[in-house]
C-alpha cells in the first residue's frame, strides 16, 4: 500500500549520535528509570531507530525523560515519535494525509490510526490550500467499487445499531464535553474498522459501514478538538473525509470540510482563508445534497471566519445567505426543535463574527438570542456563547453585567469535560483581573494626587502664617500681610 512505509527514526538517531550512545546504552538507561517488570531488551532501541517502530507506554515517555535529563533540554513525544505513526511498529500512516491515493486500503489505515490514537502530524501538514482543495474535489468524483472479501459475516442490522450508538455519543459530547466521549468513540471506530478489514460484505453494505466509520471518526475529531488536541483532530477529520468519499455521502464530506475550516481559521497565517474558499466551493458544488440547515451551518462557519479575519463585508454576505436558508424552516427562531437549534447555532456563529469585528451591539443581540434558544442538550455550546457574550459586554463597558454572565457560564460548565470551555473561562477571568488591576492602579494614582494637592494646600497656609507672624507694625502690633505680596 502506498501509505505504508518503513522509516528510520532520524531524530532518535541524531540524539543518540549527539550523546555518543549505542542503542544498548539507551536500553540500559530506560531500564534504570522503570520497574524491573517493565524492562526492555537491549535490541529494542535498534527497532525504534532503524525500523521506525514506536515503543508502547510507558517506554515512549521514558525515552523522552532520559534524553531530556541527559541533554538538559526538553525532548517531547511529538519531536521523537510524533512523525513515526502508531504503536504497530513499521506500519505507519504517511503524513500526506490528504494527497495519498484515495483507496479503501488508505482509508482503513487512516481510520485505524485515528482509533489507535497515533502520534499526530504537525498542524501545517493539512492546511496547504492546494492539498485541501484537491481533497474537496475528490468528493465530487464517484467513489471506487467496494466489497469485502473477508471471512467474517457482517449483519446489515449492525448499521442501524451503529447509527444509534453514534447519536447517543454525539448528544453526550455536546452536553458534557469531548472528554467523556473521545475514548468510547475511538473504541467503537476500532470495531467498525475491524469489520471493514475482516468482513464479507457487498457494495451497499460496505458503503454503509464506511459511512458509520466516517461519522465516528468525525465525532472523535470534534471530541479531540474540544480537548484542545488540534493535531489529533486534524488526523481524525482526514480519516473521516476519506470514509465519507467511500460511502458516497456528499453531505458527510462537506461536514468534514466544515470541521477542518474551524481548525484552519484558528491558526496563524492566511491558510484559514484558503480553507474558507474550499468550503464555499464545496457547498456550492454539493447542490441539493445539502439541506437548508446544512448549508446554513457551513455558511455560518464561513461568516465567522470572515469576522475573525476582519472582513466585515464577507461576514455580512455569508450571514445574509445563511439566514435566508433558514427563512421559513420549521421552528424558525422559536428554539426547541431542529429548526430552532439550527437558527441558534447560526446566530451564535455570526454573533462571534461581530464580536471579532468589535461590533458589540449586534454581537450581544445575536449571542443573547442564541443562548436563549439552545436547550439543555447543548450545554457546552451555551456555556461557550455565554463567555463570548460576557466578553462583548466587558469590552462595551458593561462590567457588572459581564461578571454576571460569566458566573452563569461557570455554573453551567461545572464538571464539564471540555478544555475549550475551561480555556474560555480562564481567559475571561484573566481579563476581569487585568481590568481590576488597572482600576486599582488608577484609583491609587488619583488618591496620591489628592494627598499631594492637600499637602501643597496645607503648606501654603503654613507659609502664609509664617509671613503674618514675621511682619509687625508700629508698637509691635501685628500687621496682616497677604502671602507673596513682597512686603
Amino acid at each position: 500500500m502506498a501509505d505504508l512505509e518503513r522509516r528510520r527514526n532520524e531524530e532518535l538517531a541524531r540524539i543518540l549520535h549527539q550523546l555518543g550512545w549505542s542503542p544498548e546504552r539507551l536500553a540500559r538507561e530506560v531500564n534504570l528509570t522503570l520497574p524491573a517488570r517493565l524492562a526492555i531488551s537491549s535490541t529494542a532501541p535498534y527497532k525504534w531507530r532503524d525500523r521506525g517502530m514506536v515503543p508502547r507506554s510507558p517506554h515512549d515517555q521514558a525515552v523522552c525523560e532520559v534524553f531530556s535529563r541527559t541533554l538538559g533540554i526538553a525532548v517531547t513525544y511529538e519531536q521523537l515519535w510524533g512523525r513515526m505513526g502508531g504503536h504497530r511498529g513499521a506500519k505507519i500512516l504517511s503524513p500526506r494525509l490528504l494527497t495519498d491515493p484515495w483507496t479503501a486500503d488508505t482509508a482503513q489505515t487512516a481510520l485505524r490510526e485515528t482509533a489507535a490514537d497515533a502520534g499526530p502530524v504537525r498542524l501545517t501538514d493539512l492546511f496547504r490550500g492546494a492539498d485541501l482543495a484537491e481533497a474537496a474535489r475528490r468528493l465530487t468524483t464517484p467513489p471506487p467499487a467496494l466489497g469485502g472479501d473477508g471471512v467474517l459475516c457482517v449483519d446489515p442490522a449492525l448499521v442501524g445499531e451503529l447509527a444509534a450508538a453514534h447519536r447517543s455519543k454525539r448528544r453526550l459530547e455536546r452536553s458534557c464535553g469531548g472528554g467523556l466521549v473521545l475514548g468510547p468513540a475511538r473504541a467503537e471506530l476500532a470495531m467498525v474498522t475491524k469489520l471493514l478489514e475482516l468482513g464479507a460484505y457487498d457494495e451497499p453494505l460496505g458503503r454503509a459501514l464506511y459511512g458509520a466509520a466516517g461519522r465516528l471518526a468525525r465525532l472523535a475529531a470534534w471530541a479531540a478538538y474540544d480537548l484542545g488536541h488540534d493535531a489529533t483532530a486534524q488526523r481524525a477529520f482526514a480519516a473521516a473525509l476519506r470514509a465519507a468519499h467511500l460511502s458516497g455521502e456528499r453531505r458527510a464530506g462537506v461536514a468534514v470540510l466544515g470541521g477542518l475550516v474551524v481548525l484552519a481559521t484558528g491558526s496563524a497565517g492566511g491558510r484559514g482563508l484558503d480553507a474558507v474558499t474550499v468550503l464555499a466551493e464545496a457547498v456550492a458544488a454539493a447542490g441539493d445534497a445539502l439541506g437548508p440547515a446544512d448549508r446554513a451551518l457551513q455558511l455560518g462557519r464561513i461568516a465567522r471566519a470572515h469576522g475573525r479575519r476582519g472582513d466585515a463585508a464577507g461576514l455580512a454576505e455569508a450571514a445574509g445567505r445563511a439566514f435566508a436558508e433558514l427563512d421559513g424552516e420549521a421552528g424558525g427562531d422559536a428554539g426547541g426543535d431542529v429548526g430552532g437549534e439550527a437558527w441558534a447555532d447560526l446566530a451564535g456563529m455570526v454573533g462571534e463574527g461581530h464580536l471579532f469585528l468589535g461590533e458589540h451591539r449586534r454581537a450581544q443581540e445575536l449571542l443573547t438570542e442564541a443562548v436563549a434558544a439552545l436547550g439543555p442538550g447543548r450545554a457546552r455550546a451555551r456555556a461557550l456563547l455565554m463567555v463570548r457574550l460576557a466578553e462583548s459586554q466587558r469590552l462595551a463597558g458593561a462590567a457588572a453585567e459581564a461578571v454576571r454572565t460569566a458566573d452563569r457560564a461557570r455554573a453551567l460548565a461545572a464538571g464539564m469535560q471540555s478544555e475549550r470551555v475551561a480555556r474560555a473561562l480562564r481567559g475571561i477571568d484573566a481579563a476581569f483581573r487585568s481590568a481590576e488591576a488597572e482600576s486599582s492602579v488608577a484609583a491609587s494614582s488619583v488618591a496620591a494626587s489628592a494627598v499631594a494637592a492637600s499637602a501643597v494646600g496645607e503648606s501654603g497656609v503654613a507659609a502664609s502664617a509664617v509671613v503674618v507672624e514675621a511682619v509687625a507694625g508700629p508698637g509691635d502690633a501685628a500687621v496682616e500681610v497677604s502671602a507673596g505680596s513682597g512686603a
